[in-house]
């Protein structure tokens, strides 16, 4: 369940009704449901399990890809809902102040992508690509408004990759506070200053990102 406004439909009254129990990925999704759901049933947060990373990804399915260094990353569906039109209006007015720094966004795309060096659009990625993508980045970028969990955040945590979230949303939120992997934004401001600093403080951004990796662990 994800805080988006058809959460607060009338006739999900009954629907929440159903269930004789509930397991959630997040305690903020907990909190959702609850004001939702009938009081008094059994209900657990599990959170959800991912693979460890055995080895380093190799650099090489990223040769011939137009990337530049440093990037940082967008991985999932490139979609206004998912915060993306946002998210590219802030790196276009961040790169404007003179940075040399690229946003690659992967995955497949239902809007328009902005025609600029800056941007590089790869659209869906083959998964040797896409663990390349998570250990070279310098940080993911999750700017999504609705989550119940980012598994794309815990599979850059699981490459130790730091993290740069909308702090509108409580689940990634409290995601980053939980395992202190990663900074939040809430406006253009907020996410120039915070990208400045993890590009400009290494050795924090690489710290975030090993507490990170300890978090999923």
């Amino acid at each position: 369940a994800e805080e988006d406004p058809l959460i607060h439909v009338d006739i999900l009254d009954r629907y929440f009704a159903l269930p004789r129990g509930f397991l959630f990925l997040t305690p903020e999704e907990e909190a959702l449901v609850a004001m939702r759901a009938p009081a008094g049933k059994p209900s657990a947060v599990i959170g959800c399990g991912l693979a460890p990373v055995t080895s380093a990804a190799d650099r090489a399915p990223l040769d011939g890809l137009g990337l530049v260094d440093p990037f940082v990353l967008y991985l999932g569906r490139v979609d206004p809902n998912k915060g993306c039109d946002a998210l590219m209006r802030h790196f276009l007015r961040y790169v404007e102040g003179g940075r040399p720094v690229q946003l690659v966004m992967a995955g497949p795309a239902s809007m328009p992508i902005p025609d600029h060096p800056a941007i590089r659009a790869l659209g869906f990625v083959e998964n040797d690509v896409r663990e390349a993508l998570l250990s070279q980045a310098r940080a993911l970028m999750m700017p999504s408004p609705f989550e119940s969990l980012s598994m794309v955040l815990l599979e850059a945590w699981n490459h130790a990759l730091p993290a740069l979230v909308n702090a509108r949303c409580k689940v990634l939120r409290g995601q980053v506070e939980r395992a202190d992997g990663g900074l939040y934004y809430g406006n253009a401001v907020e996410f120039i200053a915070a990208l400045d600093y993890l590009l400009d403080h290494p050795d924090a951004a690489r710290q975030l990102g090993r507490q990170g990796l300890a978090y999923v662990d």
